[in-house]
């Protein structure tokens, strides 16, 4: 009897086990799990790691393809034949040159936002650590859509993460244009 007691003791930890390590593998390879180590990181003001969730090359090449279509002839506006190639001709321009010139400025735009980041008070770096831990997260497959919504004033700011197939890791590809248009009003144009 004592012997029964010990194997099923045995099996139930053993199982417990499996459960435990299957869920935290789960939870470890998530986009929460990376949103939360970035704020973490951004605590520690290790820049590094924070670059590690955050891929700023592809970013960057996102926001010139969305900046592009601002330069789209608005609905309510006629335009002819010259303006509309004259437009077309500066998106190609645009998609073909301003990745090469973001590649080159790459480590100067780096430094700008780390030098912002690093100069956050730490009341703003603990509400980025809480909208972490609350963000509304839509995943399929290797592909999230992250919401962040200011408990204040009800904005959304809007991202998608993407699992990189080389490391696993989770990192924010791209950022909404326009939400990061009214962010920068807000936060740079006092």
């Amino acid at each position: 009897m004592q012997r029964k007691t010990w194997i099923i003791a045995v099996t139930i930890v053993v199982l417990g086990g499996a459960v435990a390590g299957g869920l935290y593998w789960r939870w470890a390879n998530s986009p929460r799990y990376a949103l939360q180590q970035a704020a973490l990181a951004l605590q520690a003001r290790d820049m590094d790691k924070f670059f590690n969730y955050v891929n700023l090359k592809e970013i960057l090449n996102n926001l010139v393809e969305a900046s592009s279509k601002d330069l789209a002839t608005p609905e309510d506006q006629s335009a002819d034949e010259w303006t509309k190639f004259s437009r077309q001709l500066g998106r190609k321009f645009a998609n073909l040159f301003l990745p090469k010139l973001l590649e080159t400025f790459e480590a100067q735009i780096r430094a700008v936002v780390e030098r912002y980041l690093l100069n956050l008070d730490y009341s703003k770096i603990l509400v980025i650590a809480a909208a972490a831990t609350v963000a509304q997260i839509d995943t399929q497959g290797d592909e999230a859509v992250v919401t962040l919504t200011d408990p204040k004033t009800k904005d959304t700011f809007q991202f998608q993460m993407r699992r990189q197939p080389s490391h696993g890791t989770w990192q924010i590809v791209s950022v909404n244009y326009d939400d990061l248009k009214r962010f920068s009003k807000r936060e740079f144009h006092h």
